[in-house]
């Protein structure tokens, strides 16, 4: 994978600062650039991407989507997947952003810490990683966007995962679905961009080639490995830690590899 050599480790701070914006005419690195919006507890396949990825975009300024990934995620309990959802202000707040909504109380967490605890206490590695759960949850949380970046944030501290991270909040991003992703390359000066599967459904990969951006996709396989029991795929990656550890980064890191897209490569400026 080709990295940028202006950023490596640097402050997230220090980079906005210096990051061409929308109006710059070229690419100035070869950089792979993945994006998503901040969701709850995110699966394996998240993490996966983000390793991929050289920088990686929170799309915190994106409209909400009650019942999805950004307010709820499962965990396993008795060989089943359960989802553990946040409560979000609803009335009067149609059309807000993720970063725009507000948490409903904090009940949630004491539910959501129990039910962790009855269903992982008895896996080999819930005592290291459940008081990092733990504490952060039980923090001051206002708005869903800032506890879902930091909860994402902890997984990868704790997965060994060093892709600096950038905020749409801080870009002034233009158009929506790939306009929206072409803006975000010429901000960061991305020359590559990496989407999973799910985005089939609205990116256009010759509208990316045109605009000088090469376009991959994420394949990835989920692993299958020793949870206690029957095996239950798509759980928030807290299973895997949970049942793990530390051998949950290189899980991580295996499972998922990049392909070229269908929309030609793109020609950057000299």
């Amino acid at each position: 994978m080709m990295k940028a050599r202006w950023y490596e480790r640097k402050s997230l701070s220090s980079l906005s600062t210096r990051l061409p914006r929308q109006s710059a005419p070229c690419y100035l690195y070869q950089m792979i650039l993945s994006a998503h919006q901040p969701v709850y507890w995110p699966g394996i396949i998240l993490l996966n991407k983000i390793a991929l990825s050289d920088q990686f975009l929170f799309l915190g300024h994106v409209q909400l989507t009650l019942h999805s990934w950004q307010v709820r995620n499962r965990i396993r309990v008795r060989d089943a997947p359960l989802f553990l959802s946040v409560p979000i202000r609803k009335a009067g707040r149609f059309g807000q952003s993720i970063d725009d909504a507000e948490i409903d109380g904090d009940l949630w967490k004491r539910k959501h810490l129990e039910t962790i605890r009855q269903n992982y206490s008895k896996r080999p590695f819930f005592s290291h990683y459940y008081p990092k759960v733990e504490a952060l949850l039980q923090c001051d949380w206002l708005r869903l966007g800032d506890l879902n970046r930091a909860l994402i944030r902890l997984l990868l501290d704790l997965l060994e995962i060093t892709t600096p991270i950038i905020e749409s909040r801080d870009l002034d991003l233009q158009g929506h679905k790939t306009e929206m992703l072409i803006s975000a390359c010429r901000a960061v000066g991305a020359d590559r961009y990496v989407s999973n599967q799910g985005a089939r459904a609205y990116l256009d990969e010759a509208l990316m080639a045109a605009a000088g951006v090469r376009h991959y996709w994420q394949v990835f396989e989920h692993p299958v490995y020793d949870q206690g029991g029957p095996f239950v795929p798509d759980l928030s990656v807290l299973d895997l830690l949970f049942n793990h550890g530390p051998a949950s980064a290189a899980i991580v890191r295996s499972c998922g590899r990049l392909e070229e897209g269908q929309g030609g490569r793109g020609e950057p400026c000299p």
